[in-house]
């Protein structure tokens, strides 16, 4: 990695944005109940059953440079969506995950799968201290993430072959930000995404294959009961305050049938990429 003044620009920008975010969001926040934030839906990160229904669809691009041999690195590896499948592909995967409800999500899905040959690490990837491995992993982690730089160069300096990194178009929030904005009158800001990490990646010179993944289903729910609560959760209120009240009078006017349950009236499939790079 060249750290280039083009690139602490970037960085600067991409690190402005997030804490321009936070703040935003800690202005209409219930107070925290400081329970894990992922308590509730670490399940939709389990990874897929014995079979691979539902295999993420990343998997396939990375079996193209991965080889039974290769270890891995999961950076916020969550429930081991991507960590178990890459287990059956490679010699060992070491899975760092600092959140609790996440990793019993992970650990009971090792032991259900009968996953032998990946390391849990209950650690941020910040403070983490590992080895290296051939290839470094993070998926769907990095929106949040600043300083990004420092993040981005342990990803780099972890991985003695390649970098792999997943991202959606635009930060998995999104489809609540129309929301957000109903019911606190005000534009939600956007945490970066897959525009802003291509033009980080670029301004650092380093030359990365893209491979756009299938559209995921998104600002779905099986029913209004999961679309409040999940909403509740994302909008980070507590059932009962002034707020959750006001928002479960707003929500039915903007949900709509989709066959199989509800969805916003605004929701738009989640476009995802995958993008790699060598590191030698």
């Amino acid at each position: 990695m060249r750290i280039t003044d083009a690139a602490l620009e970037c960085a600067g920008a991409w690190d402005e944005r997030i804490v321009l975010e936070h703040r935003q969001t800690d202005r209409f926040r219930d107070p925290p109940e400081h329970e894990d934030p992922w308590t509730g839906l670490a399940w939709s990160f389990a990874p897929p059953d014995r079979d691979e229904a539902d295999l993420d669809p990343a998997i396939p691009a990375m079996e193209a440079y991965l080889g039974q041999e290769d270890t891995v690195i999961d950076v916020g590896a969550g429930g081991g969506r991507i960590a178990i499948p890459l287990a059956a592909r490679c010699a060992h995967v070491t899975a760092v995950e600092p959140s609790d409800a996440m990793r019993r999500q992970l650990e009971s899905s090792l032991v259900e799968l009968g996953v032998t040959n990946v390391s849990v690490i209950p650690e941020r990837w910040e403070t983490a201290g590992l080895a290296a491995a051939d290839h470094v992993v993070c998926s769907h982690v990095m929106y949040a993430t600043a300083p990004i730089l420092p993040f981005l160069e342990k990803l780099n300096d972890h991985a003695s072959k390649r970098v792999t990194v997943m991202l959606r178009e635009q930060a998995p929030q999104a489809n609540f930000h129309e929301l957000f904005e109903r019911l606190h009158g005000e534009k939600r800001i956007a945490l970066p995404a897959m525009p802003e990490f291509r033009r980080l990646l670029e301004s650092l010179d380093i030359e990365h294959d893209v491979h756009r993944l299938e559209d995921r289903p998104h600002g779905t729910f099986p029913n209004a009961e999961v679309a409040l609560a999940r909403s509740t959760q994302r909008l980070f209120l507590v059932p009962g305050s002034q707020n959750a009240t006001r928002l479960a009078e707003l929500l039915p006017g903007c949900l709509v049938s989709d066959g199989n349950g509800v969805k916003f009236i605004w929701a738009e499939p989640q476009r995802g990429w995958l993008v790699t790079w060598a590191t030698v």
